[in-house]
């Protein structure tokens, strides 16, 4: 009598008057699913076994399909026929410089009341507490000599400023003056959307101040039926840095107010 039938008899012995199937039919289901369950458990692994397989020998020489890389460590690499996802870039700040490509200004030092000949006709020259200069030329700006007394109460000695003078002919323009306060790097003149840097001019016993000179293209004839400031450069002393210390301001040929830049 095999298990079945046995666990069949003692149940019908213990519940003569149960419904329902017989309990050796049940068993016998039940094996026959768990069969099916493993083999189908076996097909499942056997076909994850044949796509293992066949993602190696679809790599082929050291590295598998997707773009990993053999070597451990090793950054992945795309493969033919996929599209890499390269995370963009950020933008990368503009670089300020600190420092101006301009060269400093040559500096002069000279002995107190030293001649020094700018151009043909003028010249200026510097002690302690004076500046100087004589334009003896038939210049479109004026002609004459004079001096101005640093020590003057009529300027300004609280902060750095800085002042202009210009004469000249149809040939050039010389602006030469003094700045007022630390000794600046550079003192550039603007116009016309160029720089020109001016050369400085110092000498013994000098204090809180220093001269200064530039060579300038010719600038416009100013019109007399006109009513506009005279074209004129913008002037800047600046430190070492490029960061303005003193400004004043010129004009275009058409009047146009020109400023010096904050930083070189």
């Amino acid at each position: 009598m095999s298990f079945e039938d046995r666990l069949g008899e003692l149940f019908r012995n213990e519940y003569p008057h149960a419904a329902g199937p017989e309990p050796a039919a049940v068993i016998a289901g039940a094996r026959r699913r768990r069969a099916r369950r493993r083999a189908g458990a076996g097909a499942a692994a056997l076909a994850v076994a044949l796509i293992c397989g066949a993602t190696a020998v679809t790599a082929g020489g050291g590295r598998p399909a997707g773009g990993a890389t053999a070597e451990a460590g090793a950054a992945p690499t795309p493969s033919a026929g996929t599209t890499a996802l390269v995370p963009a870039a950020s933008p990368t700040a503009a670089a300020t410089p600190t420092t101006t490509s301009l060269p400093l200004s040559p500096v002069r030092q000279v002995a107190p009341g030293e001649k020094i000949r700018i151009v043909d006709g003028g010249e200026m020259w510097v002690t302690a507490n004076e500046k100087c200069d004589n334009y003896r030329v038939d210049g479109v700006w004026g002609s004459g000599s004079g001096c101005r007394d640093m020590r003057s109460d009529n300027l300004e000695h609280d902060k750095p400023n800085i002042a202009a003078q210009m004469h000249g002919d149809r040939d050039r323009s010389v602006v030469a003056s003094f700045y007022i306060g630390p000794t600046p790097a550079r003192i550039v003149a603007f116009y016309d959307g160029k720089p020109t840097v001016a050369t400085l001019v110092t000498t013994t016993g000098m204090k809180g101040w220093i001269g200064y000179y530039v060579v300038l293209p010719p600038m416009p004839v100013p019109d007399a039926n006109r009513h506009r400031p005279p074209a004129a450069p913008a002037l800047g002393a600046y430190d070492a840095e490029g960061r303005l210390l003193a400004t004043l301001s010129g004009f275009a040929a058409d009047g146009t107010e020109v400023k010096a830049p904050d930083r070189l």
